[in-house]
């Protein structure tokens, strides 16, 4: 999470937050007064002081977004992501199948996506301005221009940055048979809904 004087970005796992780091600390100008708080805190812990501010964060195609979780996880390979993999040893297919049927998931009767965006954003997700990876760059400018002016240093950063973190994997649709986007298209029905994704949508 970044807190700054026009806006707090809330960095949402695996949507480019390692890009959104290096331009608000190397880039955004002092005046914006950049305070970097631990990477994955959510509004709920967004300090009295910066509550009256624009809440920004971007998000995913929940398709995509499972694909670079389990690639990211070959590294990670945090206590989750452990148990529903058998310890590394399954596939995607099946680890994805494991975690969609997880005892939280069933619980709560959503994918790790949709409760991921619960956790991070909230409830009430019309409260925070989103924009979308898939087009983050200009994305990233809407949204900052949405709080105040963006200098013209920032937007060159925005355009030129090289890409940051990117995991290395075949195209996302290509993880999946047909039964598991259903199951996807179920348990993420609302997020799908919300943000206007589909398993169909254009790279």
């Amino acid at each position: 999470m970044y807190l700054t004087r026009h806006f707090v970005f809330v960095h949402v796992p695996r949507t480019g937050g390692n890009f959104v780091r290096v331009l608000l600390e190397q880039h955004a100008p002092a005046d914006w007064q950049i305070q970097r708080r631990h990477d994955h805190a959510t509004v709920a812990e967004i300090p009295a002081s910066h509550q009256h501010l624009p809440r920004l964060a971007i998000v995913r195609n929940p398709y995509a977004w499972y694909v670079s979780w389990f690639h990211f996880q070959q590294k990670t390979r945090d206590a989750f992501f452990l148990e529903v993999s058998d310890g590394g040893r399954l596939g995607f297919q099946d680890s994805l199948r494991n975690a969609l049927h997880s005892r939280d998931a069933l619980q709560r009767g959503e994918g790790p996506f949709t409760q991921t965006i619960r956790e991070m954003l909230g409830h009430d997700v019309a409260f925070v301005q989103v924009g979308k990876f898939e087009r983050l760059r200009s994305e990233l400018l809407r949204l900052f221009e949405l709080c105040t002016a963006v200098p013209e240093p920032l937007r060159a950063a925005i355009a030129d940055l090289p890409v940051q973190n990117a995991s290395e994997h075949r195209h996302w649709r290509t993880y999946y048979d047909p039964a598991l986007r259903d199951l996807i298209a179920q348990k993420d029905a609302e997020a799908l809904r919300f943000f206007g994704y589909s398993f169909d949508d254009p790279e």
